[in-house]
């Protein structure tokens, strides 16, 4: 096989490669030099950009099942996750309401099941959005060429924007606080957290044997083939409740009793007890990182080792020869658009508890990083979006302090969304496949 010939693109392209990498460790060099952060913040950095990463990975995902299936582009899923988000919006400050004066708010009382439910709200109100997409907008043109669903699908992001700037003004709403969720995350919390998701898994298993019985009852009820795996996600969410609400307690008198801290250390910290010591990241923070990896595990489950996913992964193969081994090819591609859009719902109120705001713009731009974050990782590839996702958050919120600040450019943050659609171009030029991504020649081969 003959070797492609070296070119004067390729030599300025070469150049240009040197020079960025000249840029990148001279800025990292100074700021290094002269440390103006702590290793505390550089910690707080890293910590809130995997949070912001991981909703970066849940929209990409987005991205990442349509084209794998439908080699198209869906830059309307910006507005899919603003949709879930801003309905949600509503819910949470209705259970934010005390519905009497001197009494508590449904989600101060309850914040588990308050998140659970805004949670839904959104993921329900996205897939409806998605669903609705698909069905009116990109079915139609499946088989046109590729640049006119592309630009369907630009003309349906400014629809739904101007669509939710007209039902809603176009003003910023801030998203009610969760009291449980204030201040950072405590060792007691972390420990607990451990606990509970062990148990959750414990009691997951165990409740297999319902969900095959409920599965095997229902299957012959098209009114109720959908039923069981929710049935039983309720029921698991309810046992759940009940048993962890008890051990609390117990769980935090363990970490006092088996941890210890140095008295300078207890002064320092202002803290009576093991429990109350401080980790470096928010309540927030962690509720965010530790949901968006529960929901990418979830869809590599669904993917990978169920029906649906193996019936997702043949469409992405060939539609013609699924569709002759008997695959609703239709419904498997709607099905598509669903579960990315319950991951954009999710990441909507993910978004929305850290930033604490909501308006008909807010997926505009979280959605060009998730589509970077997407084609980063290799677009179409589902563990590449889930890394570029967490790689551009920890990148965006390092860059400006270990970048830009060392090369004296000032107001630096001002240029985190540089930074990120910058690595979109860098990505593009010199691998347009991205970090896990395969050459569609090599793909279709």
């Amino acid at each position: 096989m003959s070797r492609r010939r070296f070119t004067i693109i390729d030599g300025w392209l070469l150049v240009f490669k040197i020079l960025i990498l000249f840029v990148v460790i001279g800025g990292t060099v100074s700021s290094l030099a002269a440390p103006k952060y702590s290793g505390e913040q550089w910690l707080d950095f890293f910590v809130f950009g995997l949070a912001q990463g991981g909703i970066y990975a849940l929209i990409a995902l987005g991205y990442t099942l349509v084209y794998g299936i439908l080699f198209m582009i869906n830059f309307a899923h910006g507005e899919v996750f603003m949709s879930g988000a801003f309905t949600a919006f509503f819910v949470a400050q209705a259970m934010a309401t005390p519905p009497a004066k001197g009494e508590p708010a449904f989600l101060d009382v309850y914040p588990f099941f308050g998140l659970i439910i805004v949670m839904l709200v959104a993921m329900v109100t996205s897939t409806v959005v998605a669903v609705t997409l698909e069905r009116v907008a990109y079915r139609p043109l499946r088989r046109a060429p590729r640049l006119v669903p592309l630009i369907t699908a630009i003309g349906a992001s400014f629809f739904l924007q101007y669509t939710f700037r007209g039902l809603y003004g176009s003003g910023v709403e801030a998203y009610p606080e969760i009291p449980s969720l204030k201040g950072s995350l405590l060792l007691g919390d972390f420990l607990l957290g451990v606990a509970i998701l062990i148990i959750a898994v414990v009691i997951g298993w165990l409740m297999v044997p319902l969900y095959r019985r409920l599965k095997k009852q229902w299957e012959n009820t098209p009114s109720l083939r959908w039923a069981p795996f929710p049935v039983t996600l309720v029921i698991l969410l309810l046992v759940l409740y009940f048993v962890t609400i008890p051990l609390q307690g117990v769980l935090i008198n363990a970490v006092d009793g088996m941890v210890t801290l140095s008295p300078e250390t207890m002064q320092k910290l202002d803290i009576t007890v093991a429990s109350e010591y401080p980790l470096p990241a928010t309540r927030i923070q962690a509720v965010v990182i530790v949901a968006s990896i529960l929901l990418m595990v979830g869809l590599y489950y669904i993917v990978h080792y169920t029906k649906l996913g193996k019936a997702m992964r043949a469409v992405a193969e060939d539609k013609d020869v699924a569709a002759l081994m008997g695959i609703d090819v239709d419904r498997i591609i709607t099905m598509t658009f669903a579960l990315g859009a319950v991951l954009a719902g999710a990441a909507g109120v993910l978004y929305a508890l850290i930033f604490r705001q909501v308006h008909f713009f807010m997926g505009f731009i979280p959605g060009l990083k998730a589509f970077t974050a997407a084609v980063l990782g290799g677009i179409g590839n589902i563990p590449g979006a889930m890394l570029g996702g967490f790689f551009l958050g920890v990148f965006e919120s390092l860059g400006p302090s270990l970048f830009l600040e060392g090369l004296g450019i000032p107001a630096p943050y001002q240029l985190k969304d540089a930074i990120a659609f910058t690595m979109l171009v860098l990505v593009l030029i010199f691998r347009p496949t991205g970090i896990m991504g395969v050459e569609l020649s090599k793909k279709k081969a």
